[in-house]
Order: C-alpha cells, then structure tokens, then sequence
C-alpha cells in the first residue's frame, strides 16, 4: 500500500462508477466503443479484481486496497473523466489536481502518472459527454471538439506541471516541457475551434463553445491559483485569464481576443421577450437531475449543453414511453425533477426548455401550474425554432459588440 495520503476508498470510489455508468459494467460492454477506452480499461481492471476479492479460493489476487500510489492516481483520474460528463460524477478532483503529487513522491512515479495525464488527453470525450461543440462544417475544424473533459484535462495537466517544478533532475524538466507544449496546443485549438464558428456566423454553436472554453480556463485559472504557481512562471503569464482577459501585461492581444470573447459572450445577457438570461446562469451542475436514476441508463441519456434542452428532452421522453407511447413512472420522476429544478432557478430557462420538449412528445402532460405563471407561460409556449433562431441572432450581435469593452 502507499504510503501517502489519500482520500477515497477505492472500493468506494468504484461503487460510485458502478451507480453512475452501470452500463459499463454489463456484459458485453468491453467490447463496445466505450469499453474499449483507457479509463473504462482501468475501471474493468479494478472491477474484476474487487470482484475476485470476494469470491472464496481466490485470495491469490492482489487487493484493490493495496494499489500502488500510481495505480490509485490512474483509477481516480479514470473515474473522474468517465462520470464528469454524468448528472452523478465522483468527487475526486482535489486529489487527481493538487493532492496526490505530494512533495515526497519519487520522481518515477510523478514521471509515470504525468506521462497517464499526457495520454488522457486523447481520450474520445464524445463518448464520455454530449456537452461538446465541434467546429464549422466545411473547414478543418469540424471533427475537432471542445469539451468540458478538455477542461478537466487542463486542471491535471497544469497539476502534474506545477508538481514537477520541485524536482531539479533533467527528466523532469523535460516533462514539465512537454506538458507546457500539450496546453499551449489545446489553448491553439481552442482559439481555432471558436474562430471558425464565429467566421461560420453559427450563432448557436459559438454559444455552446462558449460555456465550455469559460469553464476550461477558468478551471485552468483555478489550478494555478491552487498550486500558488509564481507570477512569473511561462506557464501563468501565457495562460492566466484567458478567457477573463484580452491582453497580456505588455497590452499584446492574445488569441486574436477570440478566447476573451467566448468568455465574454458566456456571461452576456441574450435579450429575448420569452425569457432573457445568459450561458453563465444556464449551465449549472443541475442538481434536480441528479435524483432521477433512469439517467444513468444511458450514454444517450448526457445532459447537453444549456439551454437547449428541447431535442435532448424530445429523445428522453420517447425512450422511457411505453411500447404505446405512454408516460411511465421514469418519465414522470423526470418531468418532476424538471419541475423541481425550475422552480428553485426560476430565473432559468433551460428546465422549461426541457419541459417543453417533453410536452411535444407527451401533450397529455400536465403544466397546468407553471402555466399560470407568466414568466413560465412564455418559455413553454415558445417554439424550439423561434427560441435558437433568437439566441443565435443575438450571439452574433454581442459578438460584434464584444470587442469595443476592451
């Protein structure tokens, strides 16, 4: 066993995979795309040897309680990025970001879970997530995706950098290297992704891309604040505040300001007579979402993006209907999760969004209550097409605005 700190149990840490992807672990699912991903290949691993503890006669098997530092580190850094994506992800962020690179950790180690980090960049996170947005069809951008997984792989990516700083050893400095260069390639494609949405004038995907790569940098932000990476570190004068700031400390604007835009479109307000409100106030961590388990059924079940609900709400409500096409129990614990949620953040929109999707499929479905209130009323009456076509017209006049505030 290591000898250093941890925080979760690994068996518990599983238990909490096993709730949230319980199709992972049916027969079969190592064959699919999923379960042929890297962290699903960890999660299985672990999974059969915790499931071989406690069969008799099979003592012989190493104990998940007796993982190595380097072999617990990859099981968090897995079961983070397979459950973030989820309304029920595991709690393991602190550890796989700050506290699992103590200042004792052999350089072998750190050197082994930096060069995991490294790989989990190419994790597909389209399958992981449908909280993504690729790039302009038609341009070279348009199998590339931005994701909030992209955000999380910049957290480790910036830990495992910080943590190798108090090694003096020429390996680690390489490898400090190479993950500088990893970063500063996503923050590229970043840049890229949302230029060529915004030259596309595709109003509601760079909407989408704009929660995401607020989110990104902000999480990035976090980290070298967590690690107190000095002011003068490349890492913190090249990349703090991206999305916050459009110039560096010499005035030199820094991604063609298209990263501060995105962050900038994020927290604007979108004018619209059926409800205003903004991306910042939209994508949230959905709580309400968290208690109906038909959800976790699913990888076609992700929450997208907010506010647009409609169509994901559309293909929830028909496949948890009856063979008829008939509310069930699952439908109806959704629907009052929707309710629930929206009548905490009443200011929202995205719950409503949803609800109106589900109405489409389920005209039976009473709203009556919600359509007394005004506020409501005008969400639910509001049609899909009407709704984007609004929000994207705005997006691309805030984004002709936007840059006048530097």
């Amino acid at each position: 066993m290591s000898q250093f700190r941890r925080g979760i149990a690994p068996e518990l840490l599983l238990s909490q995979v096993q709730n949230t992807l319980p199709y992972l672990f049916v027969a079969g699912a190592s064959d699919t795309a999923l379960g042929k991903l890297p962290p699903a290949k960890v999660i299985a691993e672990y999974s059969r040897v915790s499931a071989a503890n406690s069969e008799p006669g099979l003592e012989s098997e190493p104990r998940v309680d007796a993982l190595t530092h380097v072999e617990y580190f990859k099981l968090c850094l897995s079961a983070h990025f397979l459950t973030v994506g989820t309304p029920v992800p595991t709690d393991v962020d602190n550890q796989i970001r700050l506290k699992l690179w103590p200042r004792e950790l052999p350089l072998e180690d750190a050197l082994t879970m930096a060069d995991f980090v490294l790989e989990s960049h190419d994790w597909q996170v389209t399958l992981l997530s449908s909280r993504y947005t690729c790039g302009a069809p038609g341009t070279s951008w348009e199998k590339e995706a931005v994701s909030g997984h992209l955000g999380e792989w910049f957290t480790v990516a910036a830990g495992a950098y910080c943590a190798l700083k108090q090694y003096s050893e020429p390996l680690a400095t390489a490898k400090r290297q190479e993950l500088f260069e990893g970063i500063a390639s996503e923050v590229r494609r970043h840049s890229e992704v949302f230029g060529s949405l915004w030259r596309a004038e595709a109003g509601l995907a760079c909407l989408r891309a704009s929660a995401s790569i607020a989110h990104n940098f902000g999480d990035l932000d976090r980290v070298m604040d967590l690690w107190d990476l000095d002011v003068g570190d490349r890492l913190r004068l090249e990349y703090y505040k991206l999305a916050a700031l459009p110039f560096d400390s010499n005035r030199k604007l820094r991604y063609l300001g298209r990263l501060w835009v995105a962050g900038e479109l994020y927290k604007s307000i979108i004018e619209d007579n059926a409800g205003s409100s903004a991306m910042a106030h939209e994508n949230h961590r959905y709580f309400a979402l968290r208690k109906p388990k038909c959800l976790r059924q699913s990888p076609e079940f992700f929450i997208p993006i907010g506010p647009f609900f409609d169509e994901w709400a559309r293909k929830l409500a028909k496949a948890l209907a009856t063979p008829e096409g008939r509310l069930t129990e699952a439908s109806l614990e959704v629907v009052e999760a929707l309710k629930h949620g929206w009548n905490r953040l009443p200011h929202t929109l995205t719950y409503g969004r949803a609800l109106r999707g589900f109405s489409e499929v389920h005209p039976e479905l009473d709203l009556s209550l919600l359509l007394k209130t005004p506020a409501y009323r005008k969400v639910l009456e509001n049609p899909q097409a009407r709704f984007e076509k609004k929000w994207s017209e705005e997006a691309l006049k805030l984004m002709d605005e936007i840059p006048s505030r530097a």
